[in-house]
């Protein structure tokens, strides 16, 4: 059962007419597709125009940018995909019934820490069955500042177009609202497009006029090779025993180990990350 407050935004994702679920039709010709959940996927070929910026670098964004890991406050039941560190980093954002939409919900394992803090939750999904509606991120059926916070975990590596994707979430946030995840980087290949380095996601970001407030790393990109690269079972094991050994031997390199500053440090591994967690404010 779909919540009133969620009902109430749904436009239509070819022209942007608000659509009622008791009869989901635009005057545009777009009909949904009945069924749990909804079908609001675009039914023909659409195509949007972006205004991009061609000036701008994230270095200097990456260096005004806080990289620290945030330290784990959240305290609540633990979704299939952790995101005990993302939701801790986000929280002077978070209130009582401030709408969450889960972009790429997945099983809806993120729906129970909504719950901890007490938000209204939405989730959508490309395929899931478990989705409220099904959706496409390059077209949003949302009517605009229909959110206050969006979370995406590791669904950006996965689109065709990021950019229109992400120029899709500002204009669902409302002005202020946190758009939160985190994107592959060091990954291999897993069925993904596009994945971001550092400046790659701070430049995405930037031309979908958020502001970045967060960027650090998750797990190595050893790890991820070795668990999810296309390789032979022992090949996986020899690059997890390097990914050990590198791990536990930083003092091999003395010079950046007992020299380097901690954002030095922190600018390394955030490098070397498979996947890269941020937090970015759409501005106002």
């Amino acid at each position: 059962m779909i919540e009133p407050w969620f009902a109430g935004a749904i436009v239509c994702p070819e022209c942007g007419r608000t659509l009622s679920l008791t009869d989901p039709r635009c005057g545009c010709g777009f009909v949904a597709t009945a069924g749990t959940p909804l079908d609001l996927r675009p039914q023909k070929a659409l195509r949007r125009a972006l205004e991009l910026p061609v000036d701008t670098t994230a270095r200097a964004d990456l260096d005004a940018c806080n990289i620290e890991k945030p330290r784990v406050t959240y305290d609540g039941p633990l979704a299939i995909r952790d995101s005990s560190e993302l939701f801790s980093a986000v929280e002077p954002h978070l209130f009582p019934q401030a709408r969450l939409l889960d972009l790429g919900c997945g099983q809806r394992d993120q729906e129970a820490v909504a719950a901890h803090y007490e938000l209204r939750y939405a989730g959508v999904d490309y395929s899931s069955p478990a989705a409220d509606f099904l959706a496409d991120a390059h077209a949003l059926p949302f009517a605009r500042s229909s959110f206050d916070l969006v979370f995406s975990y590791a669904v950006f590596e996965h689109l065709h177009n990021p950019y229109l994707a992400a120029a899709q979430v500002a204009s669902i946030l409302a002005p202020g609202g946190i758009f939160f995840g985190a994107v592959s980087q060091g990954e291999p290949f897993h069925d993904s497009y596009f994945h971001h380095t550092p400046f790659g996601v701070l430049a995405l970001l930037r031309s979908a006029g958020f502001v970045t407030h967060r960027l650090w790393p998750s797990h190595d990109t050893l790890h991820a090779l070795a668990t999810m690269g296309r390789y032979p079972r022992v090949t996986k094991l020899l690059i997890e025993a390097v990914h050990r050994f590198s791990a536990a031997t930083p003092f091999l390199a003395p010079r950046a180990y007992f020299r380097s500053s901690v954002r030095k440090k922190q600018t390394e591994e955030l490098y070397r990350s498979a996947s890269i967690c941020f937090v970015a404010e759409r501005s106002h």
